[in-house]
């Protein structure tokens, strides 16, 4: 089952444009999951990472978020974990949500997002709505950002210094929320 680059349409009402991504929607699938990339872009990884989804039943998208430049879109989200203001790149993830359940036949509650480096902290910034969230060595927002999120995975490399620990400050910002993350160390992993 070969992925395919498609384009997510935009939304005139918020002046945001449609963007690349590249997706991978099995017949049958029953779940999905978004896939956010990391500060380098949508990578060849990215894309495996899809396919790699579809092989096990879930249909699987992966929005280019930089396409209109990365900077931009790193200063929106940076601006958006400070202010909670709903920015573009956020609402980029939410149409390739609904773009994989119209593909595949899903419900909002049967998709997932999952991030790495940028990308993780981003899932649990845009986390709110989500059937589950996967944050793989991100930043982790403050807790009102992350409010209406649901269960939450995150993987950490001991060895990885700028987001060594992260789990622990994970685990601290969902507890008002009553949420507890499923928090996974590994010790000689780096980034």
């Amino acid at each position: 089952m070969p992925g395919a680059d498609v384009t997510i349409p935009g939304d005139a009402s918020h002046g945001d444009a449609s963007s690349p991504a590249y997706a991978n929607v099995p017949a049958g699938a029953t779940r999905g999951m978004v896939v956010i990339h990391e500060i380098f872009g949508r990578q060849p990884d990215i894309d495996r990472v899809v396919d790699r989804f579809a092989t096990r039943g879930y249909a699987a998208v992966a929005p280019d978020l930089f396409h209109e430049g990365a900077l931009r879109c790193i200063r929106a989200v940076m601006s958006a974990m400070s202010t909670g203001v709903e920015v573009a790149p956020v609402r980029k993830a939410l149409r390739a949500r609904q773009w994989l359940c119209d593909q595949a036949g899903l419900a909002t509650p049967q998709v997932g997002i999952v991030g790495f480096c940028f990308g993780g902290g981003f899932a649990l910034l845009a986390g709110s709505g989500w059937g589950a969230v996967s944050t793989n060595y991100g930043e982790v927002p403050p807790t009102e950002r992350m409010r209406g999120i649901g269960p939450v995975i995150g993987c950490y490399g001991g060895r990885d210094l700028p987001f060594r620990g992260k789990g622990a400050v994970l685990t601290e910002r969902l507890a008002p929320l009553g949420v507890v993350p499923e928090v996974h160390t590994f010790p000689n992993a780096g980034h």
